[in-house]
């Protein structure tokens, strides 16, 4: 009987201690990392929205991460959320379970505090109403929408994309390309693909008030200090200086387009005096 007795009160507090564990780490434990990752998103400013992490999405979040861009994607599937958080940034990925086409999702994702979203539902529709939605709510965005359809392309861009991208006509493109110049992707793979150092091609705007400023280009300090290789600059009249000359002189509101490791071009932007800015104002864009 004391044996019964023993082993019955036992059982009880095992099983009510596995229950009570899984409460904590279920439900309360998932309540206070969700109301957690709320607090850091209300928090960001300048970061990009992704709406859909889906096939075209997640290639999205992996350039975005290698490129050091805070962003926050919204998706209609925790366990597709779950696992890309997982795979890509250690369970430290931020993002809203929502539907990406309700205002009330990209709300919750900050996209009034964004400098830009992009818009890669599988559907133009989705699409459409996301563009649709965030312009309104933030229109000084900088808006990229994925597009499936080439009639779709003019609705989105009237809509207030700031840029279409087809992914069928890049495809195409570069099956071509494949072809034509197989070495010159051979080097563009290699660059993106380099596990040891990321290397991009990269913008950076030279704002007013930057000590680059009416400095030549050979008297800046930006191959010693971050190693990147200028390969244009955009003045104000929005016309590109390729290769350009090392006695052009820099000016405000100039655009350099760099190549070089992700480090280096944060260093740029701290070498010019801000973060570049994107914004929604420009003239639209198609890419292709």
């Amino acid at each position: 009987t004391v044996a019964l007795i023993i082993t019955g009160l036992g059982s009880i507090a095992y099983i009510q201690a596995n229950l009570t564990t899984l409460l904590v780490e279920g439900v309360i434990g998932q309540s206070l990392r969700r109301r957690r990752m709320n607090k850091r998103i209300h928090a960001l400013k300048g970061h990009v929205v992704v709406a859909g992490a889906g096939s075209t999405g997640k290639h999205v979040l992996e350039e975005l991460i290698k490129t050091k861009t805070p962003f926050v994607v919204i998706d209609r599937s925790q366990d597709l959320l779950d696992r890309l958080s997982q795979d890509l940034m250690n369970g430290e990925m931020l993002y809203v379970l929502g539907d990406a086409t309700d205002d009330h999702a990209l709300i919750a994702a900050g996209v009034e505090h964004a400098r830009g979203v992009i818009a890669a539902l599988t559907y133009d529709k989705d699409n459409l109403f996301v563009t649709l939605s965030a312009r309104s709510i933030n229109p000084r965005a900088r808006i990229i929408s994925k597009v499936v359809e080439t009639e779709a392309e003019k609705k989105l861009i009237k809509a207030g994309a700031t840029g279409v991208v087809n992914p069928t006509m890049i495809g195409g493109q570069r099956l071509a390309s494949e072809l034509i110049r197989p070495e010159v992707n051979e080097f563009l793979d290699q660059m993106l693909r380099d596990r040891e150092r990321t290397l991009r091609l990269e913008e950076v705007l030279i704002p007013v008030g930057s000590s680059l400023v009416g400095q030549a280009l050979k008297d800046t300090p930006i191959r010693q200090k971050t190693r990147l290789l200028v390969l244009a600059i955009r003045g104000n009249d929005r016309s590109f200086a390729y290769n350009p000359d090392p006695g052009i002189v820099l000016e405000a509101g100039s655009t350099l387009i760099v190549m070089g490791e992700t480090d280096g071009i944060v260093k740029l932007r701290e070498l010019v005096g801000a973060q570049a800015e994107i914004s929604g104002t420009g003239k639209p864009m198609h890419t292709s």
